[in-house]
């Protein structure tokens, strides 16, 4: 090739080049702006009952035959976990359910494979929706849910922090459907706290240790805003026991602001413990959600439920969530997720699903 074509062709492919560098560059300015803020700065938009399947036809009728009335509420679910790490969601939400001595919840795997069999018949945090009613999920046991975060994390290195909220649950005691009368107790609570150190590893989780600092209680911390910024956070994820007053009772128990605990909590504002706060109405609640954040507390909230908005195509409580400052918005119909009666009904952030929060920092032009 004579020296005249050399140059034409290094002309053009400069040119064709020059977009996706301007491109790289800006990724690459966003991801620095983002790194530079802190946790309770940011929004991010995550999935609600993350690890629940689309019920197939012989779940949905049975939980018609049982609650007919309940069946348009739970007419929803998400891909696998890995997918949507993939979506880029950013929190996720894992119910799990007592079982110190095994096999509690087994009855549904009666013709399933001897692994999966002898996997529900071990003691150990079990993952489910409604216990002997609404049991089809993405992973069985918590621990196995974590498995699949560990995975993604080792796949990803300096990844965005990830938020997994542990919705603790005393299921319900239904005669025919489930018989037993289980709750967790302060044991119960602690070998989920295990669960994480065992599966995740200390050094991949933020604790309320990392956040206290030197402060003299987390709440203090918190509302000193000392979180730390999400560049340090690469790699890195993020618990919050989301369960009842007892579970928060034994998460605090031995462990004044939470020391030594791999999970944070709900706490009521006042309690030394205070850090998160699980408002779900965004529209009902919007002052106290901006009071909240604006001392520094991070705040969940919800842009849709029982797949109500979805019906109805109303976007209006992801507005509110936006408008209010909450740092975490859940949902169940972002892009990419299972959409059986097609409603094309889609909740997002116009953007990246983890972004700067105008309502908490000042945000750049990208980023806004």
């Amino acid at each position: 090739m004579n020296t005249v074509w050399k140059r034409a062709f290094a002309t053009v492919a400069m040119a064709l080049a020059l977009p996706l560098l301007a491109g790289t560059a800006a990724r690459a300015a966003d991801d620095t702006a983002l790194d530079a803020l802190k946790l309770n700065q940011v929004r991010m938009l995550g999935s609600h009952n993350s690890y629940r399947r689309l019920p197939s036809p012989g779940e949905e009728q049975r939980i018609k035959a049982v609650a007919l009335k309940y069946w348009p509420g739970l007419d929803y679910g998400h891909p696998p976990l890995e997918s949507q790490l993939a979506l880029g969601l950013h929190q996720f939400e894992i119910d799990v359910a007592p079982d110190a001595k095994g096999g509690a919840y087994a009855s549904p795997y009666a013709d399933a494979t001897p692994e999966v069999k002898a996997l529900m018949a071990a003691p150990g945090a079990k993952v489910l929706h409604v216990a002997g009613l609404d049991t089809e999920v993405h992973c069985l046991t918590f621990r196995k849910c974590l498995a699949i975060f560990a995975r993604w994390s080792d796949a990803h290195p300096g990844h965005e922090p990830v938020v997994i909220l542990v919705n603790s649950v005393d299921p319900l005691h239904i005669p025919v459907l489930f018989p037993y009368d289980l709750k967790f107790d302060q044991a119960g609570i602690d070998e989920i706290n295990q669960d994480i150190i065992d599966v995740i590893g200390r050094n991949r989780v933020v604790t309320p240790d990392e956040v206290r600092g030197e402060h003299a209680t987390l709440r203090e911390a918190v509302t000193a805003k000392s979180w730390p910024k999400l560049g340090s956070m690469r790699g890195k994820f993020l618990f919050v026991l989301d369960g009842n007053d007892a579970h928060e009772v034994f998460l605090r128990t031995g462990h004044p602001s939470l020391k030594g605990r791999m999970m944070f909590g709900w706490f009521d504002e006042d309690r030394p413990e205070a850090a998160f706060f699980n408002i779900q109405d965004p529209i009902k609640n919007q002052d106290r959600i901006r009071s909240l954040v604006g001392q520094g507390f991070i705040v969940r909230s919800r842009s849709d439920e029982d797949t109500k908005e979805a019906r109805t195509r109303d976007g209006g409580k992801m507005k509110s969530a936006l408008s209010s400052g909450a740092q975490i918005v859940s949902s169940d119909y972002y892009a990419g997720v299972p959409d059986p009666e097609g409603f094309g009904f889609t909740v997002d952030f116009e953007g990246p699903m983890i972004r700067c929060n105008e309502v908490t920092a000042t945000c750049p032009p990208t980023q806004r």
